[in-house]
């Protein structure tokens, strides 16, 4: 490694890093896409949502829709010619339909990874963070759909890691526990559900999506050049806990 890769701020540098975030105007996807922009990335938020401010770098678009996907995806690639990092965060929670948690978790990320792969094979270089959970290592109740999601997103990562590994393309999943977002906003601001899971969290607080950028920084640069296959669980020390 010559002397200026060796350097800190240019080992976990993303600057000018081609970045595609789905979940853009998510909790997290939307503070994580923010701060990748401040340290210089190129962030292409994909999101179903309406963005009320004009973004030349925004598409709203289903991520389940595939032909609209890869239009979104190769007019990306024709731009900028690369893609350096994709960083699946879009996902539901659905107890009451199984199969949109899966077709969103899951069939949706495997299908625009391969869009996406298409293109970094031909650099031989690239990233890929998958956003699982707590949930693809442990049984929660009422939501069967989410767990075998998210359990089926964690192997999906492994699999693409090997398949991948001799293109140099990278493969991690990043699980958070539990964050203070829209989507755990329900169980937070019950107190009951939320001092149940506190008493769970060694560092005895739900996170912030702030907490998730050192890893995400970490992955998506050459800091991580040797890291795949890998579950990355940012979550408090709730999996760490024993009686």
């Amino acid at each position: 490694m010559s002397k200026n890769k060796s350097l800190i701020s240019n080992l976990f540098s993303v600057n000018r890093k081609i970045c595609i975030v789905t979940g853009a105007l998510g909790g997290i996807g939307n503070t994580i896409s923010n701060l990748l922009e401040i340290n210089g990335a190129i962030v292409i938020k994909i999101d179903i949502l309406e963005k009320r401010k004009q973004d030349k770098n925004y598409f709203k678009v289903d991520i389940k829709d595939n032909n609209e996907i890869k239009k979104v995806i190769n007019s990306i690639y024709k731009k900028y010619r690369r893609i350096d990092a994709l960083l699946n965060i879009a996902g539901v929670s659905d107890p009451s339909n199984f199969k949109n948690n899966i077709d969103v978790n899951l069939t949706s990320v495997y299908e625009l990874t391969n869009i996406v792969t298409e293109k970094m094979v031909k650099r031989k270089k690239g990233s890929v963070v998958n956003f699982t959970s707590l949930n693809a290592e442990l049984g929660f109740k009422n939501n069967l759909g989410y767990l075998s999601s998210k359990g089926g997103l964690k192997q999906l990562t492994k699999g693409f890691a090997m398949d991948y590994s001799s293109k140099n393309i990278r493969f991690n999943n990043v699980g958070p526990g539990y964050f203070k977002t829209n989507m755990t906003a329900k169980s937070y601001n019950n107190k009951v559900k939320r001092n149940e899971r506190l008493s769970r969290i060694l560092m005895n607080r739900f996170g912030y999506p702030e907490d998730l950028f050192g890893i995400i920084v970490y992955l998506i640069s050459d800091a991580s050049s040797y890291v795949t296959g890998q579950d990355f669980y940012i979550d408090g020390g709730f999996l760490a806990k024993g009686i």
